[in-house]
């Protein structure tokens, strides 16, 4: 998923910058935006209340994300509830230093604060920013809220049990090399998948040696593409293959910064295998604060 170059110049674009950087808006969220000079090294959400229970995973995943990437500088946003979202705003600026922190900033979705200075409330709407101006222009998708954002990654209708045996039939009949090339050609195409075609994709990511070459192939320039035959497999997955569609649907969007379905899909796998491997590799990359680039590099 690609964004084209978006500027701002005042407060107002700063708020409407993690509508574009997230592809949803902010709701009862603290966003957290590094900056290496005027550029946003990254940008990353959390619950207002982040600093309750997961105040040391959080912490040490911003800090290192930032010295990843060569971020020096922050500015903090929280939304919603105005004195819950200057208290979430305030334990980002105490961690990093209040001398890294550019601007921090409140909003209630009518009105914005700066808690860098006592000026009086600024009045905000998204849709008159000129960012928001810039995103339309650049054809840039917006979803509503974080629930339509994860919605693909969620949403189950799988076949009756004689589709899913039919298609492993299939696959039975195929050789190894066969099989692999069957699932680059479902897995890495540009067209729409039919039903049939996702069922035997998440049929094929039943086996652990076509899962991890297919892994191999995801790169952030084939993320995009891949997600959307990952997303049609996931929605007709049997609960069998479930786990390895979705560490691979988790890497994908990851990789094409989907933030908010790659959480979905972590919650989703740690529920069915908390040691699932591919859920044990995207938490220790997040961990060491890896940018989706250097994957690349891998």
């Amino acid at each position: 998923m690609t964004t084209p170059m978006i500027r701002g110049t005042s407060r107002a674009d700063l708020l409407s910058l993690p509508v574009i950087m997230l592809g949803f808006h902010p709701r009862d969220s603290c966003v957290a935006m590094a900056l290496s000079g005027n550029t946003v090294r990254f940008c990353a959400r959390v619950d207002l209340d982040w600093f309750a229970d997961h105040f040391e995973r959080i912490s040490e995943q911003v800090l290192r994300c930032a010295e990843q990437v060569g971020a020096d500088e922050f500015v903090f946003i929280g939304y919603g509830d105005p004195d819950l979202a200057s208290i979430a705003v305030c334990e980002f600026a105490d961690l990093v230093g209040h001398e890294r922190v550019v601007d921090a900033l409140v909003t209630d979705g009518g009105r914005y604060w700066s808690m860098c200075d006592s000026g009086v409330p600024e009045s905000y709407r998204f849709d008159t920013s000129a960012v928001a101006a810039q995103a339309v222009f650049g054809g840039v998708n917006l979803c509503a809220d974080r629930d339509e954002a994860v919605a693909p990654v969620t949403g189950s209708d799988p076949p009756d049990e004689h589709v899913v045996l039919r298609a492993e039939a299939a696959v039975g009949r195929l050789s190894d090399d066969q099989a692999m090339a069957r699932l680059r050609e479902l897995a890495e195409g540009e067209a729409a998948l039919p039903r049939a075609d996702a069922v035997l994709l998440a049929v094929l990511l039943g086996d652990e040696d076509r899962t991890g070459a297919l892994l191999c192939r995801l790169k952030t320039w084939t993320a995009d593409a891949m997600w959307q035959r990952l997303v049609a497999a996931r929605r007709v997955c049997p609960s069998r293959y479930l786990p390895n569609v979705l560490g691979l649907l988790a890497f994908a969007s990851w990789l094409s910064g989907r933030g908010a379905a790659h959480s979905a899909c972590l919650q989703q796998l740690s529920e069915l295998d908390a040691r699932h491997p591919l859920l044990l590799t995207l938490l220790k990359l997040h961990q060491e604060g890896l940018p989706p680039a250097r994957w690349d590099q891998c």
